[in-house]
């Protein structure tokens, strides 16, 4: 269980606790639809593979436009460069699993939707000539992207990347419960400590005072 799931489990008790049936019921659909899967980075990159997969183009871009509105955004603007080329070998690894299970319809429908946004990149020059061509994958400008070794480093570089953006994101106080509990407790422990002290202090100063 993540911190952020024991977090969960601790509203939802408060929730029943206080009798707020209609907000637990609320909460718990908003969990159960929400898209950063508890900060769980694992369940993200599935979630993003999936819709990969499935050859879900809306999908896709729904959920990288959801996390670059609500993460991406917070992050340094030196970050923003390796957040488009993420983006951008996302929508290749896209093209090549519309290629490699023959989605004609579905490449089709990338380039209607995705031209005014890719046109005019350096990058995507040579992409739009794909779907043109008989066997990309044999193409020396495209074989590179239907190799396992890339798609399985670009899957890497976005586990790394997703668990840097967690990382960097400043928790709730909530969640800093568990520092506030540890500082209280070496507080108490040095409170007492320094009790046992001053009553060693006050022994040690009884003598001298009676003399």
């Amino acid at each position: 269980m993540t911190q952020y799931q024991y977090l969960d489990e601790l509203v939802r008790e408060y929730l029943l606790f206080r009798g707020f049936t209609g907000t637990l019921k609320t909460f718990d659909a908003d969990i159960k639809n929400e898209k950063e899967k508890g900060f769980r980075v694992d369940k993200i990159v599935d979630q993003i593979s999936q819709t990969i997969s499935s050859h879900d183009l809306s999908g896709l871009l729904e959920l990288w436009k959801h996390f670059d509105t609500k993460l991406y955004s917070r992050l340094e603007t030196h970050r923003l460069a390796g957040i488009r080329k993420l983006e951008n070998s996302l929508y290749k690894l896209y093209i090549v699993s519309c290629v490699q299970s023959k989605q004609t319809e579905k490449l089709r429908e990338f380039f209607e939707k995705m031209t005014s946004d890719l046109h005019g990149q350096t990058e995507w020059k040579d992409w739009f000539a794909l779907p043109y061509i008989k066997d990309p994958s044999d193409n020396p400008a495209f074989s590179l992207y239907f190799s396992r070794q890339w798609q399985d480093t670009l899957m890497m570089s976005l586990t790394n990347f997703l668990s840097i953006v967690f990382q960097s994101l400043p928790p709730p106080r909530l969640a800093d419960y568990k520092k506030t509990s540890s500082r209280i407790r070496l507080l108490k422990e040095e409170i007492k400590t320094l009790k046992l002290r001053l009553a060693a202090s006050e022994q040690d100063l009884d003598p001298q005072l009676s003399q």
